[in-house]
């Protein structure tokens, strides 16, 4: 009892040295600190909010429409037998493949708390259903930093192989049990109206937060930048805390399988955006953390294979460019055709560069 008392006086310190060292940036580098806000801004303004706004409004409109339920019902044989999930968490896995990292988190919690997943079920699918978007890989990664598309169709490729059979492999160990409450529910749809204006409303509040984590992130790594450590140190740094500007630093001296790690890993930032959620389903952070860092190993698996077979041709001198997100919404197709034609564009040929 004295050490679980004196264990619980001691839970103050963490946060106090965190207080204490966030003052100390504050007052010493303010003018950093505001370059930093300053780029979270425009992070939020270019890419956050043009890649993930619209993802998240359809996904809570195809929730709140009945068109979820719908779809899950047409299709429920494939998550059932493939994930050991109900029909309903095909749209969910869909979504989170194509919608960006927290829209399958979100979706997931959405389902648990309308009693149409059980626990584990819940927590099953926020251990896969997180992967990076097609704006952020292709367009920003793919066409901004490596100024190569069949680059960015690699990487995305192999982060939604990852997030797939981080899904098979958990099914594998899942336990047979009754289904939720609502699992088998009849479909009730919604009006359009209506369903729009909860899509609205809740996509505007997600997106908040969101943005608030990413301009945070921002102040952080320009802050860990000013420390001196060895380059090899920031450089991980940068990659834990804010998987953008981690990426675009670790292109130009990582080979495209640690690249594709990371991006299937995401990053402390991304974490922070989808925790509510984790709480939300009961996932414990241990457990997620060694769910992200088995799907990093995944993708970087997958990308490495796909190089073999595809090889990958990118400007190397491109790397310290300028980010090209706003390239999205003319490169990103439907939903299902966005990941056939993955293929199409790693068989794209791409002359005059060098191998990687």
């Amino acid at each position: 009892m004295r050490k679980r008392t004196a264990a619980h006086s001691l839970r103050w310190i963490p946060s106090a040295a965190l207080f204490a060292v966030a003052c100390w940036f504050l007052f010493r580098y303010p003018e950093v600190c505001a370059e930093g806000v300053k780029t979270g801004l425009t992070l939020c303004g270019t890419l956050v909010l043009p890649a993930l706004f619209p993802f998240l409004a359809v996904s809570v409109f195809l929730m709140r429409s009945g068109l979820l339920q719908l779809f899950g019902q047409l299709v429920s044989a494939v998550p059932r037998r493939v994930f050991r999930l109900p029909g309903e968490s095909a749209g969910v896995i869909l979504m989170a493949l194509v919608g960006g990292f927290p829209v399958g988190a979100s979706m997931t919690a959405q389902l648990y708390k309308e009693n149409r997943l059980t626990p584990s079920q819940a927590k099953r699918m926020c251990l896969f259903c997180m992967n990076p978007g097609p704006a952020f890989v292709l367009s920003t990664v793919g066409a901004g930093i490596y100024r190569s598309m069949r680059a960015g169709a690699i990487l995305y490729a192999a982060a939604c192989l990852s997030a797939l059979c981080m899904g098979v492999v958990l099914a594998r160990f899942a336990k047979k049990e009754p289904a939720a409450p609502k699992a088998l529910g009849p479909v009730r749809l919604t009006s359009p109206l209506t369903a729009a204006a909860d899509a609205v409303r809740s996509s505007a509040e997600s997106i908040l937060q969101i943005c608030a984590w990413v301009i945070l992130f921002s102040a952080v790594h320009a802050c860990v930048l000013t420390l001196p450590l060895p380059s090899r140190v920031q450089l991980i740094l940068s990659c834990f805390l804010e998987i953008t500007s981690g990426i675009r630093a670790a292109a130009g001296v990582l080979p495209m399988p640690a690249v594709a790690a990371l991006i299937a890993f995401g990053g402390l930032a991304v974490h922070c955006q989808i925790l509510p959620y984790l709480q939300a389903c009961g996932v414990r952070l241990r457990t997620f953390f060694a769910a992200r860092a088995a799907g990093a190993a995944l993708s970087a698996l997958f990308c490495a294979a796909l190089l073999r077979v595809f090889p990958c041709e990118v400007s190397v001198a491109a790397v310290g460019g300028e980010l090209v997100p706003a390239a999205y919404s003319v490169s990103v197709p439907s939903f299902v055709a966005l990941l056939l034609m993955t293929v199409l564009l790693i068989l794209e040929v791409e002359p005059n560069r060098k191998v990687c």
